[in-house]
């Protein structure tokens, strides 16, 4: 087999149960031109005893397989290190436990060629069982928030070594990393597809505030940080909504969750 279109790489740690959701996905693919790269962090609860078992049924399967479990310095540091670990033309970060939509979602994104940096879809979002549709939203929309998952984004490789995330942030650094190609011009390519699915329940989710002060330090670190009226709503409605969710605590985000994505 030659060197392949697209390297997947899994980021993970402590995580035997999710790891083998995300893995058993990627092996019932209908397009197999891809190789997988798993990067943990020194799992102690049986997770890289499980690459042992995985590894043959990718070779099998016609698909390179390649792990590596050594400490980090964090998400972003090892999402870094699967990229200098890859060789395909494109990667896609799935996290363990984040699959992709269907068996066909990779032939249905590679069968149309794309000489953008970034080939983007839709995203499937789960809650407490409850699954509801998220589209990308407009481009110009990552000036404030993520337009898209980067679960559901396949990204350059060479783009992604010369301008690997900063792991300074801790949060933020693949919206940092995306904002920063769109403010320099670089090309996206949208693709109205669910790519992957992915549960509301990992990191960034769990770390709204750390969140939010990454947001205003690139913004000024980018030169797009400019203080309004509309500013200072926004700013109210997310300390008002945070102060709410301390005030009655984690029954409240279930119940709205729940609401709509019921």
């Amino acid at each position: 087999m030659g060197t392949p279109v697209l390297s997947i790489i899994t980021v993970c740690y402590q995580a035997k149960d999710q790891f083998c959701t995300t893995a058993e996905n990627l092996l019932c693919q209908s397009w197999k031109n891809f190789e997988y790269i798993v990067v943990d962090g020194a799992s102690n609860d049986g997770t890289k005893e499980l690459f042992d078992f995985f590894a043959p049924l990718f070779e099998r399967a016609q698909i390179p397989f390649s792990s590596i479990s050594e400490p980090d310095r964090g998400i972003y540091d090892a999402m870094n290190k699967g990229t200098r670990m890859a060789s395909g033309r494109w990667l896609l970060f799935l996290n363990a436990g984040d699959i992709l939509a269907d068996r066909l979602i990779l032939e249905r994104i590679f069968q149309s060629p794309s000489d953008a940096q970034v080939i983007y879809g839709d995203t499937d979002c789960i809650y407490q069982g409850h699954l509801k549709r998220y589209p990308a939203l407009p481009l110009d929309r990552l000036t404030c928030e993520m337009a898209f998952c980067h679960q559901s984004a396949f990204i350059q490789r060479e783009r992604m070594l010369a301008h690997p995330y900063d792991i300074s942030y801790k949060v933020c650094a693949d919206h940092h990393f995306f904002l920063s190609l769109y403010l320099e011009g670089y090309a996206f390519d949208y693709r109205p597809l669910p790519v992957s699915v992915y549960e509301i329940s990992g990191y960034s989710d769990r770390n709204k505030l750390l969140s939010h002060r990454e947001k205003h330090r690139m913004q000024k670190e980018l030169g797009i940080f400019h203080l309004s009226p509309g500013w200072l709503l926004q700013e109210l409605r997310f300390y008002l909504k945070e102060g709410i969710k301390a005030l009655f605590g984690q029954r409240l985000i279930d119940l709205v969750r729940r609401k709509r994505l019921g």
